[in-house]
């Protein structure tokens, strides 16, 4: 099972960026992928210089509440680990979060997508498709920061203020939690393609499961899960606005080639 999704995810992400070429144009199938995650990461490199009174208020809003949380690491933690603040319902729900969480999301997006194509649903499509790009290019940037920074994760017994750069040891890979990265970047992109309303609560709501379970478990610092939420929910939220602004339409295909064993979907944006 776990092959399966992998090779859904592979298949899906790979060819989520394929445009509609025509055989005169020289563009390449790789060429048209790198282009658009470029695109995105260009954006979010620029953002910056386009942050009006309200974006640049938010930021630092942002930036203010990750200190605090970055203050109380330790008393948070504490919090968390004191047993009278645990029950068999938590643990429970904490599990189920943790089954739920990368890399069986990628499975449930792919799914979701997948029937899209069976109802011939064009915005379950595009939401499915959306997601993997901002999957990719968000936890591409939190990957990068985990070894930059190489802080201690909380099991690692030395603090909330220890670091070893570029120590590339999975015990010194806490900053920022990629599993509140994934699920915020996936979150905001169903947020953003959908208008009602409970879809972003029910969205948003999972990702904050996904965030509480990381410090139930022990697995991150609360700001740790603050500043990978903050950055899964920006580059979700840039995605579809690139996306938007592209008017991109999508088109998706089964892909069954047995004596390869590849299984997954073609995937088409006409541009």
């Amino acid at each position: 099972m776990k092959y399966s999704i992998h090779v859904l995810v592979i298949c899906l992400s790979i060819m989520t960026v394929r445009g509609n070429l025509h055989a005169e144009e020289n563009e390449s199938f790789l060429g048209k992928a790198v282009g658009n995650i470029v695109e995105d990461f260009k954006y979010l490199a620029t953002s910056p210089a386009r942050l009006d009174t309200k974006s640049a208020l938010i930021t630092l809003g942002v930036i203010g509440v990750g200190g605090a949380l970055y203050a109380y690491d330790d008393e948070i933690r504490d919090y968390f680990a004191d047993s009278s603040h645990h029950s068999s319902f938590q643990d429970g729900l904490a599990n189920t979060a943790d089954i739920l969480g990368y890399p069986y999301t990628l499975g449930i997006v792919g799914i979701y997508g997948g029937s899209g194509y069976l109802m011939k649903n064009e915005k379950m499509q595009e939401t499915a498709l959306l997601s993997y790009e901002s999957f990719l290019v968000a936890e591409s940037i939190c990957v990068s920061v985990k070894y930059a920074s190489g802080r201690a994760r909380p099991k690692r017994g030395r603090g909330p203020y220890s670091y070893d750069p570029f120590s590339f040891k999975t015990s010194d890979t806490a900053f920022p939690s990629g599993h509140a990265t994934s699920a915020f970047s996936i979150a905001s992109v169903f947020a953003g393609e959908y208008e009602n309303p409970w879809v972003g609560v029910l969205a948003y709501g999972l990702a904050c499961l996904s965030g509480w379970q990381r410090l139930y478990d022990d697995k991150h610092w609360a700001s740790d899960v603050w500043f990978g939420a903050a950055l899964g929910t920006v580059v979700g939220r840039s995605v579809v606005y690139l996306h938007k602004k592209t008017d991109g339409k999508v088109s998706l295909a089964p892909l069954v080639d047995p004596p390869n064993g590849t299984y997954g979907l073609l995937v088409q944006l006409k541009f």
